[in-house]
C-alpha cells in the first residue's frame, strides 16, 4: 500500500508540474508553485526528485516522448487511407488528453503544448532525443506510404519522401493552425484533419 501510495505523489507532482508547465512555462515554475499544486510539502517533493530540472523532465517523459512514440503494429490494416485518419486521430487524442487534464480544462491546450515543446527543445539534450523520435516517427509514415505505393492504394509515381513530409506537414500545420480551439478540441480537430486529409487523399489516391 506505501509504494502504492509513493507512485501516486509521484505521478502527482509529475502530472500538477505538467499542467504549470503549459501554463506558466518553465522559469516561471517554482518548487512552491509545485508544493501549492499538489498539496505536498517540500521534503515530499524532494523525496522523488531532486529538483525542478528533474521534475521537467520527468514530465516530458511521459507528456512528450511517450506520446511521439506510436505503435507501428496499430497500423497493419493495409488500407492507406485508414492508417491516415488512424494518424490524425492519434494526433487529436494527444491533444484531447492535455485539454482534459484539468476538471475546468486547458485554454488554448495546442497552443500551449507546442509552445511547452518549442521551450523544451532549447536544451540540448533534449532537442537531440527529439530528433530520434521524429525520426522514428518519420520512417514509421515513410514505411506506410511505401507499402500503399506497393500495394498500387497511391499513384506510383509519387516520391516516397515527398508524400511522407507532406503528410507530417499537413499532420502538424492543421493543428498549430487551428491552435485557438479553447474546448472540444478532439471533435473539432477531426472535423478539420478530415476536410484537409480527404481532399489531399484524393489528389495521391488511386480508388
Amino acid at each position: 500500500m506505501a509504494k502504492k501510495k509513493e507512485i501516486m505523489s509521484k505521478d502527482n507532482i509529475v502530472k500538477s508540474s505538467f499542467i504549470l508547465f503549459l501554463k506558466k512555462g518553465y522559469k516561471e515554475v517554482t518548487i512552491k508553485n509545485i508544493m501549492e499544486a499538489t498539496n505536498l510539502s517540500k521534503g515530499a517533493i524532494y523525496h522523488h526528485f531532486s529538483s525542478k530540472e528533474e521534475i521537467y523532465f520527468a514530465t516530458l517523459e511521459t507528456y512528450y516522448f511517450e506520446l511521439l512514440k506510436t505503435d507501428d503494429s496499430l497500423f497493419q490494416s493495409g488500407n492507406f487511407k485508414e492508417n491516415i485518419r488512424l494518424l490524425y486521430r492519434i494526433a487529436s487524442d494527444m491533444f484531447s488528453s492535455i485539454e482534459n487534464l484539468t476538471e475546468e480544462g486547458m485554454n488554448y491546450p495546442i497552443r500551449n503544448y507546442y509552445s511547452f515543446q518549442l521551450e523544451s527543445e532549447k536544451n540540448e539534450i533534449v532537442r537531440s532525443k527529439t530528433m530520434l523520435a521524429v525520426f522514428d516517427f518519420r520512417k514509421m509514415i515513410k514505411n506506410i506510404v511505401s507499402k500503399a505505393i506497393d500495394k498500387k492504394q497511391i499513384k506510383s509515381d509519387l516520391d516516397i519522401e515527398a508524400v511522407t513530409f507532406q503528410i507530417i506537414g499537413l499532420l502538424e500545420g492543421t493543428a498549430v493552425h487551428h491552435s485557438t480551439f479553447k474546448d472540444d478540441v478532439h471533435s473539432k480537430l477531426m472535423e478539420r484533419y478530415d476536410l484537409v486529409f480527404d481532399s489531399y487523399l484524393d489528389l495521391i489516391c488511386i480508388d
